[in-house]
């Protein structure tokens, strides 16, 4: 089992995503930002550092929401999703992936990875309010 973290920003109705770069799996699919957990870290730390590596941003205040597992072809993923509500700098594409802020409609029409469909519904009312 990979065990990761995810970071849903928001900034009004939208929300941040990135698209998957090249030479990663899954390249050309959206999802939030995030990644895994290393052995000696908690999930909050790797929030931390993950969005720091990612998109250079220090996260300041963000609370677990829930914990997610989804089974790829090739794999079991847990999936504990944080709700960043503080954080300073402005997100920028470290990892040479498109970043976006998308509506819900929007987030729609994206090519999403399968695990984070079923993520969304469960924080689509978030993402709305």
């Amino acid at each position: 089992m990979i065990r990761a973290v995810v970071g849903i920003l928001k900034d009004e109705n939208k929300v941040l995503v990135a698209e998957r770069p090249l030479g990663k799996s899954y390249s050309g699919y959206w999802e939030f930002p995030g990644g895994k957990i290393e052995d000696d870290e908690t999930s909050q730390d790797a929030l931390v550092r993950e969005l720091y590596e990612e998109l250079g941003i220090e996260v300041l205040i963000s609370q677990h929401y829930l914990t997610h597992h989804h089974q790829y072809p090739d794999k079991l993923v847990e999936l504990e999703i944080y709700i960043v509500t503080k954080f300073l700098g402005n997100p920028i594409p470290k990892e040479q992936q498109q970043l976006r802020w998308v509506t819900i409609t929007e987030i729609m029409e994206l090519k999403l990875l399968e695990g984070n469909w079923q993520v969304l519904d469960k924080i689509k009312q978030l993402i709305e309010s």
